[in-house]
């Protein structure tokens, strides 16, 4: 699925403010006189200068990267998961289920995962707190950690609920459960033929309700009429405070270094690290082996990187460059190499394993991390000396 294609490149030109001279010519008497034009008095171009400060510049765009990309973001994912929380207790509580309504259910896992992965690479606030992040989706995870702990929780003797997975490993709580339970390696464990469905359905109803709670929590958290973090982040007040002093610059420092990390997640975990040195590459260590969903998920991750850089089509740093910093140069290039990495991750198709393993796959995988570099490299280097943003991600791994 390749998610926000459309969304729209914004170019906001460098206003110029030029001052012209306006020759007047004068009229001489009557009769065939001709008329002398008068010399105009020359005039000083006039250079406008910003109106603003950077931090202001900076306020405005964490003030449409809230209101525009986070706070919308956050509620989609809660509404995804209260969806999918609903599907399944229709489901499970139905006395007679189809393939249709398991088709229905799967759909339903596939869009809250991608709404996950849309906001993914923030790991500020509210997410982090409880273990929040790691609940909804623990990956990379040990090889065997996820089935392990459903397996253990399949065994329970226990009626399990949300407030009992709540308690319980991460790596069966969240996002990743639920793929093992809905995409099971034999038919005979599925969830409709497998003979403890019973268990498996009482496994899939907590584990969505408590990813509903989860999401509830967060979006909760960050609204004005909630925990009020959209304050915390927009003010630069909170954990961003220098002393006593409100510091939009570090909320400012902490968002894009979230970028960046996610750059290199994507880059390394999500393509490097499986497509390995040679065919058939390492399938088994992508995002979503059982579902075959890992392409889709890192092109909405790769798209995500367009909404936060132009804060949904607001005040994004094309404005802070060219307006305001008079750097058009840079902002044309940053501008161009999302459009590039997303444009190559857009190329990828079909399964994944069958990717990794072919000679053309291995080369649009390629082209797609060299694409994320050359994006890390500009944002690392020449972005952040034109904003003078502080970039606490250590990346040195020179690939």
């Amino acid at each position: 699925m390749k998610d926000s294609k459309r969304l729209k490149r914004v170019n906001r030109n460098l206003l110029l403010c030029v001052t012209f001279g306006l020759m007047t010519y004068g009229c001489g008497g009557g009769g065939g006189g001709t008329s002398t034009p008068v010399t105009p008095t020359p005039t000083t171009p006039v250079t406008s200068t910003p109106s603003s400060t950077i931090e202001e510049q900076f306020g405005l765009w964490l003030t449409d990267l809230s209101n525009n990309v986070i706070l919308p973001n956050y509620q989609t994912l809660h509404s995804s998961a209260e969806a999918f929380s609903d599907g399944s207790q229709s489901f499970c509580k139905s006395n007679s289920v189809s393939q249709t309504d398991l088709n229905n259910l799967i759909v339903s896992w596939a869009a809250l995962n991608l709404d996950w992965q849309r906001i993914q690479w923030l790991k500020i606030g509210p997410v982090l707190e409880h273990n929040r992040n790691s609940r909804i989706q623990l990956w990379p995870y040990r090889s065997g950690t996820v089935s392990q702990n459903v397996e253990n929780l399949l065994l329970s003797q226990s009626v399990l609920d949300a407030a009992a997975i709540a308690k319980t490993s991460v790596s069966g709580q969240g996002i990743p459960a639920l793929e093992y339970l809905l995409f099971p390696a034999s038919n005979q464990d599925s969830l409709l033929a497998a003979s403890d469905k019973d268990k498996r359905c009482e496994l899939v109803m907590a584990i969505g309700e408590n990813i509903a709670n989860i999401t509830d929590e967060v979006y909760q958290q960050w609204l004005p009429a909630g925990g009020n973090y959209v304050q915390t982040v927009i003010e630069g007040t909170g954990e961003f405070m220098q002393g006593d002093v409100p510091n939009v610059k570090d909320a400012v420092d902490e968002i894009i270094t979230n970028l960046l990390g996610q750059i290199e997640h994507v880059k390394d975990e999500k393509m490097l690290k499986p497509l390995a040195t040679t065919a058939p590459g390492l399938p088994q260590i992508t995002e979503f082996v059982l579902s075959d969903a890992s392409i889709a998920s890192l092109q909405v991750n790769v798209h995500a990187f367009e909404a936060i850089y132009s804060a949904g089509n607001g005040h994004g740093f094309t404005n802070i460059l060219t307006e305001f910093l008079q750097q058009e140069s840079i902002a044309i290039q940053m501008d161009e190499s999302i459009s590039a990495a997303k444009a190559a991750v857009d190329v990828l198709s079909g399964n994944y394993a069958e990717l990794l393993n072919s000679a053309d796959g291995r080369i649009e995988i390629e082209n797609a991390i060299q694409k994320l570099r050359e994006l890390r490299d500009l944002l690392t280097a020449d972005f952040v000396q034109a904003t003078d943003i502080n970039i606490g991600f250590n990346s040195n791994d020179g690939d």
